[in-house]
């Protein structure tokens, strides 16, 4: 894409070649093309090829020698004698003569550009690659795209970016002035995860040494003996984990003497807990981490039970089902102790918190598995860098947007100069806690393995950023060959699939959640059930690149994940991101600042933008990722589902 765009760039400086060669070849046409034969023409095409690389300034003059020109094309050569009559060995005047004549022309062009654009649904990057698929294909270019394209790369703007998304918004009859707004600020570069905010946490970074409030490592699990944990011990670590459900402020008060007491282990070699877990209690965690397989889950249930320990009794369970600790030789109790310093970082927010990184661990989780992308795209490591990934997305996460750190001066947002600096501070609190003897759970792996672990984690974690959403998405849907979402056509006919390949499955399957579809035909019990059955999708990357990328979509599908929750289960989650963005409302008001769009708590909050959401960010993500990979389809079935609730809300309400 590069070299296309110096192409582009550099065609104007190559006007003069383009010209007295474009005439030349017309005028000797007929006869050159037969003489010279296939051979001669295959070597002028290598060389066309060779220009495109070294930036087109001889490109023109390579062009195949047909006299039948593409329109535009052959305009200029009849033009040339007009334009460049006379001794052409210097060429300067006539050079800027015939410049002149392609900038009139495109300037008067541009006119018309807002028009021509305000119809397009693609990319600028679609519209490049059009241009050139009808060069080489002999066809002449559409003028208005070449215009259209002139203008993006004069202006410098996102060659990813939607081609006036902000004008389809506004176009929707479903979205009023505030909801626009809120969905313009939100791809136009504000994140939906935010980092340490001034006056909520300790200022001191994770990368000077320090922990952030609350993550101390001086929990129960500080002295406790590294023994290895067999198969067995899963219910001992869980009631280590459950043991202590205060943060270390409160139980630590005597500097931990406490929890060396009261640590020790068995004559297995068992970590036990301090304190005792009635066995109850951990029958009822074992069985909601027993359904943690399914497309549909209450992870609000599973914070219930654990005491608020979602987040690190499920991914120790992960961990220890998928045979990760053994395979890497992790101390459990090492593991455990980074799972809860890594639980206990998280603010308690209303939504930004350790329950919605569990609820994005298990959606990730079940995504990969449906989708068939643990057997091409993930090796071992990979598997434990993408659990990781998800476990940390949002470690730190004040409930406060990155536009407010960078609009207060935050010192994160100055130290990562306002780019991405809650997603880089999520990787570097994580990283950080990783140099920690006591927490460092990559100690038996290589060095390679070691890279490519933190390579996959901080990729994973950056894709996070609201911010390159059309970026990700599009390139996303370049790699696949997929065409644009249509919001007219909708996601209900991709969302039907799934219910057909699990009714030929047999009767006896587990059924979660209901699906409905613009005319209820979705069974969406049946779209909803467990990724077993759609066991059969084996996809293999085509290369590291769309590897990484998929990888990527999936997490930002699963971080949106509780849009395809139970319908009453996203409800709450939906009512709690309400209040979190309440309270930064609240906050700029104190300060003078404007009040972010939904953020007014006199107003109704995010309810009201759900159709919006849905229409512009995630259906047309889910719907790529389901289109891509088949066994992710029963993931699209759920989000139609809470999209159809939410649209009839809308009808409802449109009366009064």
């Amino acid at each position: 894409m590069a070299r296309i765009v110096r192409l582009l760039v550099e065609l104007k400086s190559g006007a003069r070649v383009a010209g007295r060669n474009i005439a030349q070849q017309t005028h000797g046409a007929a006869g050159g093309a037969a003489s010279r034969g296939l051979a001669k023409g295959a070597t002028a095409n290598t060389g066309m090829i060779k220009d495109l690389a070294n930036g087109g300034r001889n490109f023109w003059s390579h062009m195949p020698k047909s006299p039948q020109l593409p329109g535009a094309l052959g305009d200029a050569a009849h033009l040339g004698d007009d334009f460049m009559g006379g001794d052409h060995e210097d060429g300067e005047g006539d050079a800027s003569l015939f410049g002149g004549y392609l900038s009139e022309e495109l300037a008067a062009m541009e006119s018309h550009l807002l028009d021509w654009a305000s119809l397009r649904t693609d990319t600028p990057a679609d519209v490049l690659l059009s241009i050139l698929s009808d060069m080489l294909d002999g066809r002449e270019p559409d003028l208005r795209d070449v215009a259209l394209a002139r203008s993006v790369l004069l202006r410098h703007l996102d060659l990813y970016e939607p081609l006036n998304s902000g004008g389809h918004i506004r176009a929707a009859t479903d979205l009023d002035a505030e909801v626009m707004d809120a969905l313009m600020h939100q791809i136009g570069g504000a994140s939906s995860c935010s980092a340490d905010a001034a006056g909520s946490r300790s200022n001191s970074s994770p990368m000077d040494g320090a922990h952030p409030e609350g993550c101390s490592t001086s929990t129960s699990l500080q002295d406790v003996e590294e023994e290895p944990v067999t198969a067995e011990s899963l219910r001992d670590a869980l009631a280590l984990l459950l043991s202590r459900s205060a943060r270390p402020s409160e139980s630590d008060a005597d500097g931990g003497a406490s929890a060396k007491s009261c640590s020790g282990s068995d004559s297995d070699g068992v970590a036990r807990a301090c304190g005792h877990v009635p066995a109850p209690v951990l029958d009822e965690v074992e069985r909601a981490l027993a359904l943690a397989d399914a497309w549909q889950y209450d992870m609000w249930h599973l914070a219930e039970v654990t005491k608020g320990h979602a987040l690190s009794c499920l991914g120790f369970y992960l961990f220890h089902r998928e045979g990760l600790i053994s395979q890497f030789r992790i101390k459990p109790t090492k593991l455990a102790r980074l799972l809860r310093t890594i639980e206990l970082g998280y603010v308690d927010n209303p939504y930004h918190n350790s329950t919605h990184a569990a609820d994005v661990l298990q959606t990730f989780h079940v995504l990969l598995r449906g989708a068939g992308l643990t057997t091409h795209y993930l090796d071992r490591v990979g598997l434990l860098a993408a659990y990781f990934a998800a476990f940390v997305h949002d470690h730190g996460h004040p409930g406060l947007t990155a536009d407010f750190l960078i609009a207060t001066s935050d010192p994160l947002a100055v130290r990562y100069n306002d780019r991405s600096p809650l997603e880089n501070h999520h990787g570097a609190s994580f990283f950080s806690m990783l140099l920690q003897p006591d927490m460092n759970v990559l100690a038996h792996l290589t060095q390679p393995e070691k890279n490519a672990f933190r390579k996959q984690v901080l990729d994973l974690v950056m894709a996070t950023d609201m911010k390159q959403h059309f970026t990700l998405l599009s390139h996303f849907n370049s790699a696949h060959h997929l065409p644009a979402y249509n919001k007219d056509v909708g996601p209900w006919a991709l969302a039907a699939e799934p219910s057909r390949t699990v009714k030929q499955s047999g009767p006896d399957q587990t059924n979660a959640g209901g699906v409905g579809g613009a005319d209820d035909d979705i069974d969406g019990a049946e779209a909803a059930a467990s990724f077993t059955l759609l066991g059969t999708f084996d996809p293999k990357p085509l290369d590291d690149t769309e590897r990484t990328l998929s990888l990527q979509i999936a997490l930002k599908a699963a971080d949106l994940g509780h849009l395809g929750e139970d319908v009453e289960v996203h409800k709450r989650w939906v009512r709690a991101l309400e209040e979190e963005f309440f309270r930064q409302g609240d906050k700029e008001q104190e300060l003078g600042l404007p009040i972010s769009p939904l953020f007014d708590r006199t107003k109704q909050g995010v309810s009201k933008s759900q159709v919006g959401f849905y229409d512009f960010i995630a259906l047309p993500l889910v719907h790529a990722l389901a289109s891509a990979f088949p066994g992710a389809r029963p993931l699209l079935a759920c989000y139609v589902s809470n999209y159809d609730h939410w649209r009839a809300v809308e009808k409802a309400a449109a009366p009064a």
